[in-house]
């Protein structure tokens, strides 16, 4: 296996962590689109998913380090809208509570992020205003994703080639994250008990039995 130079060992690293953090906002996004209308029929999780699905989203552009983040370049220009509006729902209302978020209702002016509170037989209960996306928003979210994780995939196999030349022998194996260093970017793992689920996927690691 050829030595990885730090940049490129970089780039791989950036892109594939890009292409799941796309990879699940994609999929909360379909899961969403599958529920029933939040406006007719409580869901416990609506709410807690939507938050994940603007955190997902957001995280491969809001690294601390600049390095890391991928660019904005790569939203096609027709999708530029949902993009923005994303990144703005994640800082200002789902990963922060910005006490004016700017965000408003367009018909009625008022900040869409409100603190709320239900007064029933003597009881206090606090809450938050939930903000519903339609369908035909939350499916231009899947597809802006969809067409992300297919970029990012693209370009993190581009970068993990220029590291390690050629594809190694079936396995699975550990990301170095030491990119400075000269141990291989690829380390074959100890643990005989991981499944691969696909490329790019989670490895499933089973806990060991109790008596063991």
């Amino acid at each position: 296996m050829k030595k990885a130079k730090p940049e490129h060992r970089s780039e791989y690293w950036k892109y594939c962590v890009a292409a799941h953090s796309f990879e699940q906002a994609r999929d909360v996004a379909s899961g969403l689109l599958d529920m029933p209308n939040p406006e007719t029929q409580y869901y416990p999780l609506y709410y807690p998913l939507m938050i994940s699905l603007h955190v997902f989203y957001a995280r491969p552009f809001k690294h601390p380090k600049e390095l890391r983040r991928i660019e904005q370049t790569l939203v096609p220009d027709s999708f530029l809208t949902v993009h923005e509006m994303l990144i703005k729902m994640r800082d200002r209302i789902f990963a922060h509570h910005d006490k004016d978020s700017k965000i408003t209702d367009s018909k009625t002016g008022v900040d869409l992020f409100q603190l709320t509170l239900e007064v029933a037989n003597g009881e206090m209960r606090p809450g938050v205003q939930i903000v519903f996306p339609t369908g035909d928003q939350l499916s231009k979210v899947k597809n802006l994703c969809s067409y992300l994780y297919q970029t990012c995939t693209g370009k993190a196999y581009e970068a993990l080639i220029k590291c390690i030349g050629v594809v190694p022998k079936d396995g699975i194996y550990r990301v170095s994250t030491n990119f400075e260093g000269m141990e291989p970017l690829l380390i074959q793992s100890e643990w005989s008990t991981e499944q691969s689920r696909g490329h790019l996927k989670e490895t499933v690691r089973r806990m060991p039995d109790s008596d063991s």
